[in-house]
C-alpha cells in the first residue's frame, strides 16, 4: 500500500478498530507482506471519502481476503458490497475465499456473526467444510464456488506466515 500519511492513518486507525487483537496480525508484518506481488492492500474511496480497506493473498488460483473493513462513519450504506464487487471484478476468474467467526449461540457476538454471515451469503459467498479453529474463537471458510480445495486454503497461510511460520509452530 503506497498512501499518504492521511491515508495510511484513516487505514491503520479503521484496522485496529475493526478487528480485536486476537484476530489482528502485527501491522508492520501486514505492510511487509504487501510488498509482493502475492498479496494486495487496498484502500476503497467515494470521490474522496475513505470508505474502507481490504487485504487479498493471492494463491493457487484463489484470492483470500484475510481483512475486509468498512470505515464506520459510512457503514451500513452498501460499501462493503460494493467493496466486493470492485474486488471480483479485479480477479474475475478465480474464487474469493474469506473466513467469518462461525456461528455459536453462546457467544456474546452470536448476533453480529450471524448478520455477517447472511451479509456475505447475499453476497455471493457459500459456507465451505473447513474450519480454523483458534484458543478464543472458530472460523468458518467461505467461498464463492461451492467446492475449494482446502489443502490450498492451508497454502495460503503457509506463503503469508513464512518465514516467520516456523517459529510459530
Amino acid at each position: 500500500m503506497r498512501l499518504s500519511l492521511k491515508e495510511y492513518s484513516q487505514v491503520k486507525q479503521l484496522y485496529m478498530r475493526a478487528f480485536p487483537k486476537y484476530e489482528r496480525e502485527p501491522w508492520m508484518w501486514l505492510m511487509l507482506k504487501s510488498k509482493y506481488r502475492q498479496a494486495d492492500f487496498m484502500a476503497f474511496y467515494d470521490h474522496e471519502q475513505f470508505i474502507g480497506f481490504a487485504y487479498v493473498i493471492h494463491s493457487h488460483g484463489m484470492h483470500y481476503i484475510l481483512y475486509l473493513a468498512v470505515n464506520d462513519q459510512v457503514r451500513s450504506r452498501g460499501y462493503g458490497s460494493r467493496i466486493i464487487n470492485a474486488i471480483r471484478h479485479l480477479y474475475p476468474q478465480d474464487s474469493l475465499v474469506l473466513d467469518v467467526e462461525q456461528p455459536n449461540p453462546q457467544a456474546a457476538n452470536n448476533q453480529q456473526r450471524l448478520r455477517r454471515m447472511r451479509f456475505y451469503r447475499k453476497n455471493g459467498f457459500f459456507p465451505t467444510p473447513k474450519l480454523f479453529k483458534e484458543e478464543k474463537v472458530t472460523f468458518q471458510v467461505l467461498a464463492t464456488n461451492k467446492k475449494i480445495n482446502q489443502q490450498k486454503v492451508d497454502k495460503v497461510f503457509e506463503w503469508f506466515s513464512w518465514p516467520l511460520g516456523w517459529l510459530i509452530q
